[in-house]
């Protein structure tokens, strides 16, 4: 767990590293502290997963939940939203506007904060369209500032959630196979919790690598070679780039589903690792990677 100073250390460090990244970081870094203080708030019961069902989840290598059954603190995230929109008509000249008029429009009633939030949750295009088109916003925009509001509550929940990860069952009358078998199943290049794909990898100070979910911040471990996306392991399909300049990252790419995903690898650096700040600060990396033909369309940050 990261505090707010380490988070803001970590933040300086970057931007003097990359001098280019300063703007950006002076908005994303006051959200994402705005976020980790939102959560000391944060008051949900906890998703509970049946027994059975959980047996089945488990034995087929299915996520615990759908997108669609995290629970939101609506008091805490109306707030944060809120919060966000005036960092974003300070800090951000890009989405500035586009802040200004949903902030009055949920002041006003004119956005039901609950609707978008249950329109994200539920991957409701037609909802999200008509709403940012009322607004005249960018759906992405809208879609943005309303998971950046709630983002806290699916973190949250997505770490209760972990309970039901932590202990491998079949160690006692399933035997040791079954828990092999959902060990590997876990290992795959979908959220455990909530099926999502992930944003990000990283390789921990031994060397595992990790992967995060883009959309509940859960993390697990995957093995270290193959593409996370299509579980390709040929060698001739997997390719990657790096700079000199920048040791701690790589890009890993696949050319079976033409697909790549950003790597960091904690060994490389003396920071504080917040695996959001190096999603932003690496977008030159996402560019690089497009350029040459890869696609990843995972991350609600990337291009905003």
């Amino acid at each position: 767990m990261i505090t707010l100073e380490q988070l803001e250390r970590a933040s300086s460090l970057i931007q003097k590293l990359r001098p280019a990244y300063q703007p950006i970081l002076e908005f994303y870094s006051r959200v994402f502290s705005a976020q980790e203080t939102s959560k000391t708030n944060i008051v949900i019961e906890p998703v509970k997963v049946e027994p059975d069902l959980l047996k089945i989840k488990q034995k087929n290598g299915l996520p615990l939940i759908d997108q669609s059954e995290f629970l939101i603190d609506m008091t805490a995230s109306e707030k944060l939203f809120e919060e966000i929109c005036d960092l974003a008509k300070d800090f951000a000249p890009n989405l500035s506007a586009s802040a200004g008029v949903l902030r009055q429009a949920s002041q006003n009633g004119e956005l039901d904060l609950e609707t978008l939030f249950s329109a994200i949750l539920n991957n409701q295009e037609a909802v999200l369209h008509d709403m940012a088109g009322y607004l005249d916003i960018t759906e992405q925009e809208l879609v943005f500032f309303g998971y950046a509001g709630m983002a806290p509550s699916i973190e949250i929940c997505a770490e209760q959630l972990e309970a039901y990860l932590t202990d491998l069952p079949g160690q006692g009358k399933a035997g040791p196979d079954t828990a092999d078998q959902i060990k590997e199943d876990r290992e795959k290049g979908f959220c455990p919790i909530c099926g999502n794909h992930p944003d990000m990898a990283f390789l921990d100070k031994d060397g595992r690598r990790h992967l995060k979910c883009c959309f509940c911040a859960h993390e697990w471990t995957v093995k270290r070679m193959g593409c996370v996306f299509c579980e390709n392991n040929d060698s001739d399909m997997q390719q990657y780039f790096f700079s000199d300049q920048e040791k701690e990252y790589r890009v890993n790419l696949c050319d079976q589903c033409h697909t790549y995903i950003k790597l960091i690898d904690l060994r490389q650096i003396d920071r504080a690792f917040y695996p959001k700040l190096e999603q932003i600060t690496t977008l030159h990396l996402d560019m690089q990677a497009r350029e040459k033909g890869y696609t990843n369309d995972v991350s609600i940050l990337s291009d905003t």
